[in-house]
């Protein structure tokens, strides 16, 4: 590894550190959450007259920051700074391959600091649980890097509320795909020119993502129509150098 490679894996391992002490939050949700681990399995149900159906399982580990007076943060005091409350998530999926539809569980707790002030919160100020349903059918189906989940939390003393969220799943703009345009004529496209015509700049920083060019999708619903934009992953959205899931959620 030559001195620039190893200087830059440096400043991608410290990004990891700093997302994991001091998440970003999204200016356009109430809560942004990123995926730092994730265990998963495909498992095969057989029903006795219909064929069988795969399902995808996983547990994953997320933390992120949410604004004050959401069910997350619903006082200032919780604040770990001034973007809002630091939370931790330990979540569940099972989601369906077939169809691309499933469910979603999983219990949060909202942290400050604790006895290091170097490294990030820990400390446990309020704990609760969530449950939804998943609609992954955009990526499990078509390729469409998001899914969206809709369900209700309840915040310990608290009654349940409602939420709506969109998971965005990291790809590489620079990526070159073929899509058929007309019965049996294929063009090539890259994936920032397929889904997001809107933002064809490239991500600035992909020279130090290894040439690739990191991005998220903006307006999900509008993805693959011209007014489809992406968003450019920042380099301190990454987790050890490693793009990661993000989840935006809204109250």
């Amino acid at each position: 590894m030559n001195p620039t490679s190893k200087r830059i894996v440096a400043i991608l391992g410290l990004v990891g550190v700093a997302l994991a002490g001091a998440p970003v939050l999204a200016s356009a949700s109430d809560a942004t959450l990123y995926e730092l681990t994730e265990n998963m399995k495909l498992v095969q149900r057989n029903f006795k007259h219909r064929a069988p159906v795969a399902r995808r399982i996983a547990t994953s580990a997320l933390t992120g920051v949410a604004s004050p007076g959401t069910p997350l943060c619903p006082s200032p005091d919780l604040q770990s700074g001034p973007a809002g409350c630091a939370i931790n998530v330990l979540g569940s999926d099972n989601v369906s391959l077939l169809t691309g539809l499933g469910t979603l569980t999983g219990n949060f707790t909202t942290v400050v600091q604790g006895d290091n002030p170097v490294d990030g919160p820990e400390a446990v100020v309020l704990t609760g649980e969530f449950e939804g349903h998943m609609d992954f059918s955009p990526a499990i189906l078509h390729q469409v890097p998001f899914g969206t989940v809709v369900g209700k939390v309840k915040a310990e003393g608290s009654r349940r509320k409602p939420f709506t969220g969109v998971f965005r799943l990291p790809f590489a703009g620079n990526v070159v795909t073929e899509v058929e345009v007309a019965p049996g004529v294929k063009v090539k496209l890259t994936l920032r020119q397929l889904f997001c015509p809107a933002s064809p700049n490239p991500n600035p920083w992909a020279e130090m993502y290894g040439g690739f060019d990191l991005a998220y999708l903006d307006n999900v619903d509008a993805a693959t129509t011209p007014s489809g934009r992406c968003l450019d992953i920042q380099p301190n959205e990454l987790s050890l150098g490693t793009a990661l899931v993000r989840f935006d959620i809204d109250f």
